[in-house]
């Protein structure tokens, strides 16, 4: 080692840079290499200034020699010498600081190496590790905290693909491709199976366009198959929206034009709100001139029976399911009861033509009751022989026994 590096790394320990190794340099180099603080570094420290701390005495570069012709560079005296063994004293404690804290950080290395031995290592029976004593099983609680916008039966099929598989990705994936998606979520996929959106936009989607409906006092539980149609053709809300508006726009500059078109041709008060609704949905404004047509259909058939009837009771008909031919025959059937109207006065009931068409129709079970008791008094009350005859009063014309 030459003077010159000598210098550079006496330099870089912090210590004289006079060429010369003596014990400072020495206890430089060995608290150099102790305060390592990784395996690597107390490597690389030690191949670097290993050389200097395992010198004695004083070390020249091997291009310098010591002066003979000067005063010693290092004091023979007793001071001099006391300093020289302290030093000495310090460098050894020194070196086997540095020395013990290599060992350590290469026996930790060592033991890290062995913790994990390769395949087919450790030994005849090879590697050894530590047996898995608990596993994780998904419980519904989990799944719900996870998913609260799913309904039950989808969170059911997620945590039975969850718990056989593990996956929870898997999971997802099967709830998804469930029929009970498809009904909860009906629009959300497109043709090629891919969702256009999550299930939260899906939800917060289809809660804005009901809030934009509500906007116009409409119902928008009655509208379900147009939001789901908008949702198909990615409609979005600013979109849907702006169709409202221009719909509302143009029904109600030509409003009256259309109301009165109703008014006239099929005898039906709209307001606002129910034009519109049937502007936006052909299904509602179809239901309703269907439903307009047979109310008027019936309204004509109890006009044929001469039975006077209230709307209200036909539009009960009509949500029964009662056809015109169907209301033919009730209103037939009700004519030739209509006697028992005074019988049910005897009894002191009101039992109108309406009120027996209703009985008859099922509609209402207490008119129903009260023809039969109507019908059993009749009976119990006259000895009817031929040509016998009830009047719409209750009493008993023609041949009666003596």
């Amino acid at each position: 080692m030459t003077k010159q590096e000598i210098i550079a790394l006496q330099n870089e320990l912090g210590v004289t840079p006079d060429g010369i190794i003596g014990p400072q340099t020495r206890a430089a180099a060995a608290a150099k290499i102790q305060g390592s603080v990784s395996i690597a570094e107390a490597q690389a420290q030690s191949e670097k200034f290993g050389d200097i701390a395992g010198t004695t005495g004083l070390v020249y570069g091997s291009d310098a020699q010591p002066a003979t012709n000067n005063a010693p560079v290092e004091s023979n005296d007793n001071e001099t010498s006391d300093a020289l063994s302290a030093a000495e004293q310090a460098l050894k404690e020194a070196e086997a600081a540095a020395a013990k804290r290599i060992q350590e950080l290469l026996d930790a290395l060592n033991n890290q190496s062995n913790q994990y031995p390769p395949p087919g290592g450790g030994g005849a029976s090879g590697p050894s590790f530590e047996t898995e004593t608990q596993s994780y099983t998904p419980t519904l609680s989990d799944a719900q905290a996870l998913f609260p916008y799913f309904p039950g039966n989808i969170l059911k099929i997620i945590l039975d693909s969850w718990v056989d598989s593990g996956s929870i990705d898997l999971a997802i994936a099967q709830g998804r491709a469930s029929e009970d998606y498809a009904k909860t979520f009906p629009g959300i996929k497109r043709e090629d199976g891919s969702l256009r959106m999550t299930e939260i936009q899906y939800l917060e989607l289809k809660d804005a366009m009901k809030d934009s409906l509500r906007n116009y006092n409409l119902n928008p539980d009655i509208f379900q198959n147009e939001i789901i149609d908008a949702i198909q053709g990615d409609v979005d809300i600013k979109e849907f929206q702006g169709r409202l508006q221009f719909g509302y726009e143009q029904l109600i500059n030509n409003r009256d034009i259309v109301l009165e078109v109703y008014r006239a041709e099929y005898g039906m008060d709209l307001t606002e709100e129910a034009l519109f609704a049937m502007f936006i949905s052909p299904e509602i404004a179809t239901s309703v001139l269907e439903n307009q047509i047979l109310v008027s259909q019936i309204l004509a058939e109890a006009e044929v029976a001469d039975i006077t009837l209230g709307k209200s009771t036909v539009q009960e008909f009509i949500s029964a399911g009662i056809s015109q031919e169907q209301a033919r025959g009730l209103f037939r059937e009700t004519e030739q009861l209509s006697g028992l109207t005074g019988v049910a006065a005897q009894m002191g009931q009101d039992l109108s033509e309406e009120d027996i068409a209703s009985g008859l129709a099922g509609l209402s079970p207490e008119q129903l009751s009260l023809i039969k008791s109507a019908e059993a008094r009749s009976a119990s009350q006259s000895s009817v022989q031929a040509g016998a005859a009830t009047t719409q009063a209750g009493q008993v014309t023609g041949l009666i026994e003596e």
